[in-house]
């Protein structure tokens, strides 16, 4: 009797599932919602016990669905985070952030509305591959690398094939190819001491020098860099700009 007093009064005072400002459903084996919260018929303007899960998720996700229940289902335990895309019944396209697990015969799921963040995350992606496009444009070779006497390289642009004959995957993080292998053994000094010169004035360098391509040609070269430096006046890297001289 003292145990079941015990049990009622935390069902008492346990908060209800609306209580919750996330979007919270239970999804039986057939895939159809058993139980949700009101944020989640707030999120999707729809009260939606009984109906298909799938019914509200856009056509080429429901695949991804299918996968996470039938992936909670063959491993007990695990949870599941997956961004799908949602059609509210106005018509309304939604990205949601679903995490799903499997418990006592039940998929329990969280929903919030990422939205907001993926079209934030679109609008960067595509000023990104606008900026690509017109670094990958410019002829020569636009960088981004370390402070180091092998030059390594985190980013180079397209122009760099045109340039050296090689093409960017040559240079970028590896421990086989770097660019200092480029420059004619005799403007090897010349070079490192100009930019680390440059880099302790905290000063823009340019310097002039000699390359030797894939094809075994020499062509002179301008570099015009700059430091990336931390708060604390560290240089944490290099980024410039490489055009052929004549």
């Amino acid at each position: 009797m003292q145990d079941n007093a015990v049990a009622s009064e935390r069902n008492a005072s346990a908060p209800s599932l609306d209580a919750f400002p996330v979007a919270l459903l239970q999804v039986d084996d057939d895939g159809r919602i058993r139980n949700a919260n009101a944020a989640w018929g707030e999120l999707m303007d729809a009260h939606s016990v009984g109906a298909e899960m799938a019914g509200y998720i856009h056509p080429e996700d429901r695949p991804i669905w299918r996968e996470m229940l039938e992936r909670t289902h063959a491993e007990a335990g695990v949870c599941i985070r997956e961004r799908i895309r949602f059609v509210r019944p106005p018509g309304e396209l939604r990205w949601l952030e679903l995490t799903c697990r499997r418990h006592d015969g039940a998929f329990f799921v969280s929903a919030f509305d990422a939205t907001a963040q993926k079209r934030q995350q679109t609008s960067i992606e595509a000023r990104l591959r606008s900026a690509m496009g017109l670094l990958n444009g410019v002829p020569g070779l636009i960088y981004r690398g370390r402070n180091n006497p092998s030059w390594s390289m985190e980013f180079v642009s397209d122009g760099c094939e045109e340039l050296t004959g090689y093409p960017a995957a040559w240079f970028v993080d590896s421990h086989e190819h770097s660019y200092s292998q480029l420059i004619v053994q005799a403007d090897v000094d010349y070079v490192w001491r100009g930019v680390q010169e440059a880099l302790a004035d905290r000063r823009p360098f340019e310097l002039r020098y000699r390359i030797r391509r894939a094809s075994g040609d020499v062509r002179s070269v301008w570099e015009r860099g700059i430091g990336i430096y931390s708060a604390s006046s560290e240089v944490l890297g290099i980024e410039g700009a490489i055009f052929a001289v004549r």
